[in-house]
């Protein structure tokens, strides 16, 4: 009884998880294909913060090196990331969330659609599976000490990235869903 009751519990909170069902998996895809240039829209601004809030967090040693070289590399990193796990991965992104039949999306359904990619964006597990993927597909043996600086730096400055700029509501207020423009006459801000 109490393990029907945990799986019934647990298949709820799944559920009641993802994005809702009348957002598509067409509309769904076609979001996810966006996020790599969002990215690089937003890199100057990412890279600039995490110069200016990131760097001073770490040792002295660390911190001119950090402010030459870890904000660019973290664009690179996080940009390596978003099109292997959400653009060439947004089917399978798409399908764990859950929706399937083509039809226009909402604004609303916009900002559930990139609460679902926050999750995992921010998950902490997630966020180990980029560091493993960054090791082995970022890293260059040009790039010295990529693998423990990766480890190293990359969950923080990320989690740091991603609670200043990924913001939801922020980024689908500028899309032709949520503006009521269509087609769109002016690009992202």
């Amino acid at each position: 009884m109490k393990i029907s009751l945990a799986c019934l519990l647990l298949g709820l909170a799944f559920t009641s998880a993802a994005p809702d069902a009348r957002f598509s998996c067409s509309e769904c895809v076609d979001e996810m294909h966006k996020l790599g240039g969002m990215v690089k829209y937003g890199a100057k601004d990412i890279e600039d913060y995490l110069t200016a809030n990131y760097c001073p967090t770490l040792p002295e040693e660390l911190s001119e090196r950090c402010v030459e070289d870890h904000g660019r590399h973290y664009i690179g990193m996080l940009y390596t990331i978003v099109n292997h796990f959400f653009v060439d991965g947004a089917v399978h992104i798409c399908q764990t969330s859950g929706v399937c039949d083509a039809r226009r999306y909402t604004c609303e359904e916009c900002v559930e659609g990139l609460e679902w990619v926050e999750g995992y964006l921010e998950d902490p597990i997630m966020v180990a599976e980029y560091v493993v993927y960054l090791q082995q597909n970022f890293c260059t043996s040009d790039m010295h000490h990529c693998h423990d600086t990766v480890a190293a730096h990359f969950p923080a400055m990320h989690d740091m990235a991603m609670e200043k700029f990924f913001i939801p509501t922020e980024i689908c207020n500028q899309e032709p869903v949520c503006t009521g423009e269509d087609p769109p006459t002016k690009p992202p801000q």
